[in-house]
């Protein structure tokens, strides 16, 4: 009898134990992997947004060294006599070289006439979608009529923004000077229709469009450099408290997550990782302390 009632009162120690480590498992450990299954998704997109500025890095580094080639030979002429009225004139026939949204009230703001050099200062206020005012500004840039831009200043319209193209529209604050010389050898300048087009899809108000990206998961919960905190090294190891507050002992060539460890400088008290599954492929520093 005596037998009987220990083994009962194991019996329900040990159902008692199971049924805490169930709850456990069901519960509080579920509730910390939908946790990190959440910051895990919300690292991904971020990393997935950098790889796409990354990778768009060269295209504009392109597009600016072909625009700034285009800029430096460009032929500029100043007329002889050019009153507002045939100013806002030549502003007009670059908007109706396009069908553009763009519109603005022309201000004169001061004229001075300094022996025959007629300089008059404009402000133009407007608003437009930001590859018209863009196009605008290319056209004032590259045509031979000479225009000098003193200021700008753009604000993005929240009213107005064109989620179906993708376009922002800008308001905006244009300050200019037209410049004349009645004098010998300054003569009317003619319309000039070739000139290089501007690039048609640039949109600094556009936020970059999240690539799609695929990266493998973290089936084998290798340490996320992301999310790891350099502890100690030595010449050969490097001490890491990872994204689960886990110490791993890594070596020179260990895996972790999307690379492995390349390289240990104690001198410097850093350690670098070489993600070669990342598109592009980076290079990650850890530095004791938390500074990257």
């Amino acid at each position: 009898m005596h037998a009987l009632r220990t083994t009962l009162v194991l019996g329900a120690f040990w159902l008692a134990i199971f049924l805490a480590g169930g709850y456990l498992v069901q519960v509080h450990l579920k509730a910390r992997q939908e946790k990190l299954e959440a910051r895990n998704k919300e690292l991904q997109d971020d990393l997935r947004m950098k790889q796409n500025l990354i990778a768009s890095y060269t295209t504009v580094e392109s597009q600016l060294g072909a625009m700034q080639t285009v800029w430096a030979y460009r032929s500029k002429a100043i007329p002889r006599r050019e009153a507002a009225h045939e100013t806002y004139e030549y502003l007009d026939k670059i908007l109706s070289r396009h069908s553009t949204s763009l519109n603005f009230d022309f201000l004169v703001l001061a004229v001075r006439d300094t022996g025959g050099v007629r300089s008059a200062d404009y402000k133009l206020e407007g608003e437009a979608r930001f590859p018209d005012f863009y196009r605008f500004i290319w056209y004032l840039e590259h045509l031979p009529r000479y225009l000098r831009i003193n200021s700008m200043q753009l604000q993005d319209t929240e009213a107005k923004k064109d989620g179906s193209r993708g376009e922002h529209w800008v308001r905006f604050d244009l300050n200019l000077t037209a410049i004349s010389a009645d004098r010998p050898g300054f003569d009317q300048i003619h319309y000039t229709a070739n000139v290089t087009a501007p690039a048609d899809n640039y949109d600094p108000f556009r936020q970059p469009a999240k690539a799609v990206v695929s990266v493998p998961a973290n089936t084998l919960g290798l340490p996320n450099v992301f999310e790891t905190r350099l502890q100690a090294m030595t010449p050969t190891q490097a001490y890491v408290i990872d994204q689960n507050g886990e110490l791993k002992v890594l070596n020179l060539g260990d895996a972790v997550y999307l690379g492995y460890l390349m390289d240990i400088f104690p001198d410097e008290n850093r350690v670098v990782f070489y993600l070669n599954k990342l598109v592009p492929p980076r290079q990650v520093s850890l530095r004791i302390g938390g500074d990257k």
